[in-house]
């Protein structure tokens, strides 16, 4: 085994402690020099004098230390690391020729690193970061294999690249138009606009428009490049079931006559697009290694199962069930939150939603494309935006988490759970004892909020709505930022609290997924209108079943579960299955029979 000592510097703060990393570090008592204080007084740790006790670990006020240990093997299989304590990738997935490759693990564990060595963005040091990176090392490391093939062919610029980068946030600062950013990208503008449905919207301002075309305009720009190999970083991201699908059908296509390499957390529609996929196991912020291509149904069944047979690693304790969700027989659905028909009017947009009812203990999923209203919806339940006309929002306590996040101030989250504490509608000890753990949220509570990455303030705020005493639970878009165990882990944690205080959840997402994990029945909403003028319907809620036919069916696609695992899987257009659940109006998977 090889020992890996790892300081997270942005939680590390030398100023604010006693120092107690070096103070407690038995090599250092006994005169070793295996803690040291570096240029900027943060610890520098030998991970040759290490002996793995740990106590440097536990001792640390700000949980910024990690020891690990990690198999002997990869050592000598290192493609780049960052520092001495700092984030190491092992291994490079395989790519080349035509076809889509899948990059499937959690967040932090090297993904966008291997994404930026093969587009060519950056070179790998090979582990040795106290040199400048050298491409005729690299050349020699892997010679002998097709990588080598690769990387010459890359640095001689023989390989064109495009790369579609994670976070698409910064583009809403830009003041061009979506015409000139997507035209920037290639001769290939005119269609790529039209395939990814931008050409009504072409004459828009980048700051102007909503998350879900920022990302559409980041897409049709990569896919306007006519390159060799295409990278695309979390597509999915801010985009409606609508369009993610319409987005999976184009990269596909893409693959069957490009190179693609895809990182996605969305794990149908990478079941959809990817022909093999390359899991990353290790530890986040520490590092990351890169497994042997599989076939994709078994790369995802192995990642829920959490074991890799063929590298005999285990990287997770427990493997995520899936349930087909039967409905809940009528003598088990409470009543417990019902709302009559409202109506929000908009100067040009309006969205009508008819009454139903939440039942005790039930998580109802709200789904829909982008602008129909879901949002509304939710605001005029929580009360934070007046119906224009039909019933007033019941009159029932509201636990609301909005969609945009943003930490105010420099409070750190356990300042926060005190000031909240405070009140008689915070519990507690329910904070403490399930969520604490279930969010994985330890490790922040000294953070500053505005410090967290999005992801991180996404579980934290899950956490604070969670833990208000409420009958009705609002949660608009919490998978968002999330990688995909940080979803399946939120999606248990959401419906758990559901089922233990006997309130009325509402969730909405775009990820099948997560919903289905979750949810128990479906709120659906349609686009509607004419001449213009956009209007959005909301019906339901309807059995799970139900809902995801009435959404599907709208875009012609077709669901069927894994019969392993017992996952939503994407039939392929025009196949057997396909027709046969159309025929018979089953767009989400067939029924038990």
């Amino acid at each position: 085994m090889t020992r890996i000592a790892v300081l997270l510097t942005d939680r590390c703060h030398p100023k604010e402690c006693q120092g107690e990393c070096r103070s407690y570090c038995p090599p250092v008592r006994m005169g070793q020099e295996c803690i040291v204080w570096g240029s900027d007084t943060k610890p520098i740790i030998s991970e040759d004098l290490c002996i793995g006790c740990g106590i440097c670990v536990h001792k640390c006020p700000y949980t910024a230390i990690k020891i690990l240990n990690t198999p002997e093997a990869a050592e000598g299989e290192m493609v780049h690391r960052y520092g001495q304590n700092a984030f190491r990738l092992f291994r490079l997935p395989a790519v080349g020729g035509e076809g889509t490759v899948g990059l499937l693990g959690s967040n932090g564990i090297g993904k966008t690193t291997a994404l930026r060595i093969l587009s060519g963005e950056e070179t790998p040091n090979l582990g040795n970061f106290e040199q400048p990176s050298d491409m005729s090392k690299v050349l020699e490391y892997y010679r002998g294999t097709e990588m080598h093939s690769y990387f010459r062919r890359l640095s001689r610029k023989e390989i064109r690249t495009a790369v579609k980068p994670q976070y698409v946030d910064s583009l809403a600062t830009q003041e061009e138009t979506i015409a000139d950013f997507v035209e920037s990208g290639g001769d290939r503008a005119a269609r790529a606009l039209e395939r990814t449905g931008l050409s009504a919207a072409r004459s828009k301002k980048l700051s102007e428009i909503s998350g879900g075309e920022l990302q559409l305009a980041a897409i049709a720009r990569t896919l306007a490049s006519d390159v060799d190999v295409y990278f695309f970083d979390e597509p999915s991201s801010y985009l409606d079931v609508i369009n993610r699908l319409t987005v999976a059908r184009l990269l596909r296509e893409l693959g069957e006559e490009r190179s693609v390499v895809i990182i996605e957390h969305d794990l149908a529609i990478l079941d959809y697009l990817a022909d093999r996929v390359h899991l990353l196991y290790g530890e986040a912020a520490a590092f990351g290694v890169v497994s042997h291509p599989l076939a994709t149904r078994t790369a995802i069944n192995t990642y829920l199962s959490g074991y890799l047979r063929e590298e005999n690693v285990r990287f997770r304790t427990e493997p995520v069930v899936f349930t087909s969700h039967p409905p809940k027989p009528s003598s088990a659905r409470v009543p417990l939150v019902t709302f009559g028909s409202m109506v929000k009017q908009y100067p040009a947009f309006r969205v009508q939603v008819s009454g139903g009812a939440f039942h005790k203990g039930e998580t109802v999923g709200v789904v829909g494309p982008n602008s129909t209203g879901k949002t509304t919806f939710v605001k005029m339940l929580a009360g934070v935006e007046p119906p224009t006309n039909g019933e007033s929002p019941p009159a029932v306590k509201v636990s609301y988490k909005p969609q945009y996040l943003k930490a105010q101030g420099d409070w750190c989250l356990k300042d926060r759970v005190m000031a909240l504490s405070a009140g008689k509608d915070f519990d507690l000890s329910f904070f403490e004892t399930d969520l604490v753990g279930s969010l994985s949220l330890r490790p922040l509570l000294e953070t500053p909020l505005n410090k967290l990455s999005g992801g991180e303030l996404q579980r934290v705020a899950i956490a604070l709505s969670l833990a208000m005493e409420a009958t009705l639970y609002l949660l608009d878009e919490p998978s968002a930022y999330l990688d995909t165990d940080e979803r399946m882990n939120a999606a248990k944690v959401i419906r758990r609290s559901a089922e233990r205080r006997g309130a009325s959840t509402l969730v909405v997402d775009h990820d099948v997924y997560f919903l289905d994990l979750l949810a128990d029945s479906l709120m659906v909403f349609h686009a509607e209108g004419a001449d213009g003028k956009r209007e959005g319907r909301g019906e339901g809620p309807f059995v799970m079943r139900e809902g995801m036919n009435q959404l599907l069916r709208a875009v012609e696609v077709t669901f069927r579960r894994d019969e392993e695992t017992l996952r939503p899987r994407v039939n392929k257009a025009g196949s057997a299955l396909d027709r046969e659940q159309k025929s018979k109006g089953e767009y989400y998977y067939e029924p038990a029979s």
